[in-house]
This record gives C-alpha cells, structure tokens and sequence, in this order.
C-alpha cells in the first residue's frame, strides 16, 4: 500500500457533532465488503500553538480508504471511492458540515486536499479526473 485516501471533517471545532459523525462513519465502514482496508479515524492532532490565541487542533474525523498501487488496480476499485464520497455528500446534508478528500503517500507522508464535498450534488466525473481516473467507458 503506497497511498491512502482520506476523507475527513473539514475544521476541527467538531465537540458538537463528534458523536453524530463518528457513528455515521462507523456504520459505513462496517456496512460495506471492501476490496481494500478502510477504516475510521478520530484523532487530535497536539495543539501547535498556545491556547490564549484561540487556535483549535487539527483533529482527523473521518475515513481512510487503502488505494491500490498504480497498475494493481482491480476493475471497478473506483466505485468504493465513489460511494465514499457520495456518503460525504449525504452526511454534508445531514450534519451541515464540509468533507475533503484527499491522497496521502505512505511513503513520504505528504498529503493533498483533492476534492471538496459539501452537499448531496458531488461531481464524480470531476473526483475521477481528479484522482487520475479516466472516464468509465
């Protein structure tokens, strides 16, 4: 595994709807047969600067998804990124939160923000050009 997609909250003021989101992701993750390991996140990160500033920690709420190496991809392995982010989008309306999608490399860990999903309208066309997808056929 050389990259994991993640879908997250986007913010970290996320004390009101920790609950709510957390079990949402739960139910997800265990209510599919995934072809890669998937799982929840729920993690603050150590706070940076001094509180008396007002800055939050970052807190990692949400979903990573194991992606495939470049050439192991197996027909239809986009379809799981798909329904994750089609959640999100379901999610965003229920909890009026945004979600971002992204790509981490396992290997340097560097991470990129690809993708944002605010409501139940998620261009899936775009996400695929996005993460390198061509169109289906």
């Amino acid at each position: 595994m050389t990259h994991t997609l993640y879908a997250y909250v986007d913010g970290s003021d996320l004390d009101d709807v920790e609950t709510l989101l957390l079990g949402e992701f739960q139910t997800f993750a265990r209510g599919r047969s995934w072809s890669r390991s998937t799982w929840v996140v729920n993690q603050r990160q150590p706070s940076t600067s001094p509180e008396k500033y007002g800055d939050l920690p970052n807190w990692d709420l949400g979903l990573n998804h194991e992606l495939p190496d470049p050439g192991d991809e197996v027909p239809g392995w986009f379809e799981e990124v798909e329904a994750i982010a089609l959640f999100l989008g379901a999610l965003a309306e229920k909890s009026g939160r945004e979600f971002v999608i992204g790509i981490r490399d396992n290997g340097t860990g560097s991470a990129d923000d690809l993708f944002f999903v605010g409501g139940l309208h998620v261009d899936v066309a775009r996400l695929r050009a996005i993460v390198g997808v061509g169109p289906i056929a």
